[in-house]
C-alpha cells in the first residue's frame, strides 16, 4: 500500500511538473515548485528512499519561499542568502547521502546516485534566485534533466514529471522566446 502512496505523490508531483513552466508570473511557479517539492518528498517517503532527495527538497521548499517573499516584495536575493542556500543545498545532500540506507563509506553506484540530486538542486537553486522567467526556465531545464535521471534509477512515477517538465520548459522557451515574457507585476 505504501508502494502506491508513494507513486501516487510521484504523480501529483507530474502534473505540477507539466504545467509549472506555463504560468505566466514567477510567483506562480515558485507556489508551484513548493507543491512539487512537497509531493515529491511524500513519494520517496512512502518508497522508503530516504537520501539526500529528500533534505535537498525541503531546502528547496525554504528557498521557494523566501523567494516567493522577494518577489512579492520586489526586493533582490541577496548575496548572502545566495551563499546560505548553496551551502545548504550542499550540506544537506552530503548529509542525505552518508545518512542514506545504502551509504558505504567509498566509490560505490548508489552514492553516485545520491550526488545526482545534490547537482540538481544546485540547478534548481539558480531558477529559483533568478527574477527573468526565461532564465528560470533554462535552469529548470537543467534541474529536470538531472532529476529524470535520479527518478529512472529509483524507480518513481515522479520520472513522468521530469519528462514532460522537461518537455513544458522547452515549449515555454519557445512560446516566450521573444520578449514575450510578461511584466513582473504580480497583481494581474
Amino acid at each position: 500500500m505504501e508502494y502506491i502512496i508513494g507513486q501516487f505523490f510521484g504523480i501529483l508531483m507530474s502534473i505540477c511538473c507539466f504545467i509549472g513552466p506555463l504560468f505566466k508570473r514567477k510567483w506562480m511557479m515558485l507556489v508551484n515548485t513548493i507543491a512539487a517539492n512537497i509531493f515529491v518528498i511524500l513519494s520517496l517517503v512512502f518508497l522508503k528512499e530516504i537520501g539526500s532527495a529528500v533534505f535537498l527538497n525541503l531546502v528547496a521548499i525554504i528557498q521557494s519561499i523566501v523567494s516567493l517573499y522577494h518577489v512579492q516584495k520586489e526586493s533582490k536575493v541577496t548575496l548572502l542568502e545566495q551563499i546560505i542556500f548553496f551551502v545548504l543545498y550542499v550540506g544537506f545532500g552530503i548529509f542525505g547521502m552518508v545518512t542514506a540506507p545504502d551509504f558505504v563509506w567509498g566509490i560505490s553506484a548508489k552514492n553516485a546516485l545520491e550526488i545526482l540530486p545534490i547537482i540538481g538542486a544546485l540547478f534548481l537553486m539558480i531558477s529559483v534566485f533568478v527574477r527573468d522567467e526565461q532564465k528560470t526556465r533554462w535552469f529548470s531545464l537543467g534541474n529536470c534533466l538531472i532529476w529524470t535521471l535520479y527518478y529512472a534509477f529509483v524507480g518513481t512515477t515522479a520520472i513522468f514529471g521530469e519528462i514532460f517538465g522537461a518537455i513544458t520548459v522547452i515549449v515555454a522557451l519557445y512560446a516566450y522566446r521573444k520578449g514575450g515574457a510578461p511584466s513582473r507585476d504580480i497583481k494581474r
